[in-house]
């Protein structure tokens, strides 16, 4: 009897001091910094108990909306005591904050951590998405790019390719291939019911208003028009003098699309964000649209969807004219060129250098994005988080449990797979002062829209902005952080 009361003592005891060895950051306080809920802030509180109970920790969940979530984040790491120890920023804004030394190193974190499973996750993210001069910073939680959007039922309908064929002389285009095919597809269906549920739809839903991420719209429209394969950097800067693109006449001619494409848009589009032209989609009032891989999950899924199993998905249309910047013409190719774009590039987890409780804070992010739990984030509706693992594209299960079809589920992320690796898929721009860049776009469009200024003139503006914001951050620094962002070597 004594031999079996001392032996179920041990049981305790050993369990008890498995306990304690588990909760190796009791009492410990992680903040954690990023968006607004539901989008992006979604998976940490989804994750926050399960991880508070197994370490002992107590996560503190701090979020500010888009527009103010930069500088916020900025003012944060020059305090003298850590507001946040965890942030989850777009990784567009990652050089800004890794050059100033804000960041936290995480090479020997993950190079120890037995659950990150690093090589599972595409190399366009983790070799260049997270690192900064040959360090990484940051850990991918998010796999960002823009995919086209378009209604199965609608394009595929063999009246309507009939009517379609009879007004504009050719085919309709399954999916378009060319912007000019997207002005026309959205002209044919703007204005009247063609899905038959007693409403008007319209041709097109993208984002237009001032700081509702329209400016990764625009730059998705205009990718196929300076993006000529084998010449790097025509989105944004030329690699050789660090001079602005961001006029020339491909990005004009984009800029002017941006425009007239709002004829055919869903009433009040000039006033809408990303977000809110996803519910207008799965409302089923547009035939297209141009988007993350969000409103796929909320067409499919959402409980107010009207269109599941009536979306298809393909990579952004292009054009089959693109601007040559080395000869400076337009230049006729055999097939569009339909190059895709790592909006955003996603979002990323990152250590603030000011913290106190880096280890603890590390824990946090590697449970966040390790295998099983990151695909439940991007297998969940209203977490803003998009695949970005081979384990994501593999598993097919999650995403039918999340009620995608299985041909819908396939077709989604074929779309987003052949965006990604697209041999001239073109990079966000990844240069400290990124914000202050896409401020300036972001601003112009919003004037040329509200008809204040010509797509020329404003993107003329812009281009004097971005050499002024050059000259003050160093043009010969900029110029090797955006050849190293391309893969090129320095002059």
């Amino acid at each position: 009897m004594m031999r079996k009361i001392v032996i179920a003592s041990l049981v305790v005891l050993i369990g008890l001091v498995g306990v304690a060895a588990a909760r190796k950051y009791e009492g410990v306080v992680i903040t954690v910094f990023t968006q607004t809920p539901p989008y992006i802030a979604k998976p940490v509180m989804m994750f926050a108990p399960d991880w508070e109970k197994a370490t002992g920790a107590k996560i503190v969940l701090v979020t500010a909306p888009w527009g103010e979530l930069y500088p916020k984040m900025y003012a944060s790491f020059g305090l003298a005591e850590a507001a946040f120890d965890v942030v989850i920023f777009p990784s567009a804004w990652l050089p800004d904050f890794a050059a100033a030394g804000f960041l936290v190193p995480l090479d020997e974190f993950i190079a120890k951590d037995p659950y990150i499973q690093w090589n599972d996750i595409l190399p366009i993210y983790r070799e260049r998405i997270v690192s900064w001069g040959g360090k990484i910073y940051a850990v991918p939680v998010d796999g960002d790019c823009h995919i086209f959007y378009y209604r199965k039922d609608a394009l595929e309908n063999p009246e309507y390719q009939a009517k379609f064929k009879e007004k504009y002389g050719y085919d309709l285009p399954v999916p378009p291939k060319t912007w000019k095919q997207v002005r026309d597809i959205a002209e044919f269906f703007n204005g009247w019911d063609w899905d038959g549920d007693g409403q008007i739809e319209y041709g097109v839903v993208e984002p237009r208003r001032y700081a509702g991420q329209a400016d990764w719209c625009f730059f998705s429209r205009t990718v196929g028009y300076v993006a000529l394969p084998g010449q790097p950097g025509g989105l944004f800067f030329d690699p050789e003098t660090m001079a602005p693109r961001i006029n020339s006449p491909g990005h004009v001619r984009a800029l002017e699309d941006y425009v007239e494409i709002m004829k055919y848009g869903v009433p009040g589009m000039i006033n809408m964000d990303s977000g809110e032209i996803r519910s207008v989609f799965a409302a089923g009032l547009a035939a297209m649209a141009i988007d993350w891989g969000d409103i796929g999950v909320i067409s499919e899924v959402g409980e107010e969807s009207t269109v599941r199993g009536k979306v298809g998905y393909a990579v952004l249309p292009g054009s089959d004219e693109v601007w040559d910047f080395s000869k400076g013409t337009w230049v006729k190719l055999p097939e569009p060129n339909q190059a895709g774009y790592l909006a955003f590039g996603g979002w990323v987890a990152a250590i603030a250098h000011n913290s106190k409780h880096i280890e603890a804070a590390y824990d946090f992010i590697s449970y966040l994005a390790r295998p099983d739990n990151s695909y439940v984030s991007v297998t969940t509706p209203e977490t803003g988080f998009n695949p970005y693992r081979y384990s994501h594209f593999e598993k097919l299960s999650g995403w039918i449990g999340m009620g995608f079809s299985r041909e819908a589920a396939e077709a989604y992320l074929k779309a987003i797979l052949d965006t990604i690796s697209h041999p001239n898929a073109q990079p966000d721009l990844r240069i400290p002062g990124q914000a202050r860049y896409f401020e300036a776009v972001d601003r112009a469009l919003s004037r040329v829209v509200a008809g204040e200024l010509t797509p020329k003139a404003a993107l003329d503006e812009v281009a004097k902005i971005w050499d002024q914001i050059t000259n003050e951050l160093g043009r010969d620094k900029q110029l090797l952080y955006y050849r190293l962002s391309l893969g090129l070597p320095p002059k």
